[in-house]
């Protein structure tokens, strides 16, 4: 497993490092990695998202956040510094060709690290990505290329929840969202926050029951 760390990166030229080890592992150059990010302030808009889910475009226009449409699943979302973004470039041909199987996994990983930190989240019967109670904490988008993933999970650590009141988040009213830092009352140390999920992350990939 390969961890790489590309620090704070606009959305648009890490979704170009993905691309180019997406077609690497593609073609067995390097092994299933894992890419760690954060991102200037951007909103991304996934294959399914509707522009009725962003309230108020004049928001972002105002904050000169840009809105970038995004090869992911999903629907549409906001990306700011103090969001911990991974994205796992793994190859599920040798594991098991199951993307909702995959999207579990990945749920209850960031889970896992969530509680790591002190956080009690956990995952919802029924609904997608990571949650505090009935607050959204860390959102799913995924995307698949020759049983190769890519994009993957962005999760709220220190980063500004409130733009995410301009938009419904997933394409979904009714959202509740919030943070680590909310949750616990505190600044959580970014690169402390990163070693957990990166050892976390490995550790699952290696011991999850792929059969």
């Amino acid at each position: 497993m390969d961890i790489r760390d590309l620090g704070t990166v606009r959305y648009e030229d890490a979704l170009r490092v993905q691309t180019e080890l997406l077609e690497e592992r593609i073609a067995g150059k390097v092994p299933d990695m894992l890419i760690i990010a954060e991102h200037d302030p951007v909103v991304t808009l996934g294959r399914t998202a509707e522009e009725s889910s962003i309230i108020d475009r004049g928001f972002f226009e105002k904050e000169n956040i840009p809105i970038i449409p995004s090869g992911r699943g999903g629907k549409v979302t906001y990306h700011a510094l103090g969001q911990l973004v991974l994205y796992p470039i793994v190859d599920l041909a040798g594991k098991k060709r199951d993307i909702s199987f995959y999207i579990d996994f990945l749920e209850r990983t960031v889970a896992k690290g969530l509680n790591c930190l002190g956080v009690p989240a956990g995952r919802i019967s029924g609904k997608r990505g990571v949650w505090v109670r009935d607050e959204k904490i860390a959102f799913i988008g995924i995307a698949v290329k020759r049983w190769i993933t890519f994009h993957g999970v962005a999760i709220n650590i220190n980063n500004d929840i409130a733009p995410f009141s301009r938009m419904h988040p997933c394409g979904e009213s009714g959202i509740r969202v919030t943070s680590a830092k909310i949750e616990l009352g505190r600044e959580i140390d970014m690169t402390a926050a990163k070693g957990i999920f990166a050892d976390r992350f490995e550790r699952d990939l290696e011991g999850e029951t792929w059969n």
